[in-house]
């Protein structure tokens, strides 16, 4: 197996498991509740307060899509080292 393939599938596989931990789900939740709260009610002449919830419920999006993506390159890799494991056992079984 390819080192970078099997570098690749373990990282997805550890980022699905922060993905789906409960108190990482938790506490993901609660975050973006809370900075959506508060950047629901903060103050109309407060702009720069509010620019500050945004881009810091941005930056907790960034971070879960960034799992996220982990996660799929894994899966993606786990596919293309199975196609290729069938491929190579076709190919010798057609001699």
């Amino acid at each position: 197996m390819n080192d970078k393939a099997e570098f690749e599938i373990a990282r997805g596989e550890r980022a699905n498991q922060l993905l789906t931990d409960p108190l990482l789900v938790e506490a993901f939740e609660i975050v973006e509740q809370e900075l959506t709260s508060q950047w629901q009610n903060s103050p109309v002449r407060d702009a720069e307060g509010r620019e500050k919830l945004f881009l810091t419920l941005k930056c907790l999006h960034k971070a879960r899509a960034h799992l996220t993506s982990v996660l799929e390159t894994g899966v993606m890799a786990k596919a293309t080292l199975a196609q290729r494991a069938g491929q190579t056992l076709s190919s010798y079984f057609r001699r």
